[in-house]
């Protein structure tokens, strides 16, 4: 039997402020669809609010050209620049058992880096391993990165 649960990752240097960046993606998430519109629809609080951990937050975005929606339960860890989102309901969550979305910020020198990983766990062999999504995360994460610079 093939193994199911996996992890994919990626990691990508940011020219913006990386506080800027780190709390565009966690306590500030509902200004990511003005970094971003090509890719992010919105951010919705659907439980607690943008910062407490434990909230639950909807996002409706496009992945592959048509829109879906992923609903999450956020953990931000402020010290070590991580944010971890347990998905709950929406598109990936009819392919995966086990959808996990984190981002870390990480320091390197003169740079900081990104470092998008999603764990997973299929709910069978045939389905693929999620890198349309962790590609997504990286070219949303981007196009954030552009749009911060600019402001």
């Amino acid at each position: 039997m093939a193994n199911l649960a996996g992890k994919v990752e990626a990691e990508v240097e940011i020219k913006c402020d990386a506080d800027e960046f780190f709390h565009s993606w966690g306590g500030k998430a509902h200004q990511l669809p003005n970094l971003c519109s090509e890719k992010l629809h919105n951010v919705e609080v659907h439980e607690g609010d943008w910062k407490t951990e434990s909230s639950v937050k909807l996002w409706t975005y496009v992945h592959e050209g048509k829109v879906e929606t992923f609903k999450e339960r956020l953990k931000i860890d402020e010290e070590n620049k991580l944010i971890t989102a347990d998905g709950i309901e929406g598109d990936p969550m009819k392919l995966y058992n086990v959808f996990k979305v984190s981002l870390q910020i990480i320091p390197k020198g003169q740079s900081s880096f990104v470092k998008w990983s999603i764990d997973y766990e299929k709910i069978n062999e045939d389905v693929p391993d999620p890198t349309s999504y962790l590609d997504w995360l990286v070219n949303s994460g981007k196009l954030a990165d552009e749009s911060l610079l600019k402001t």
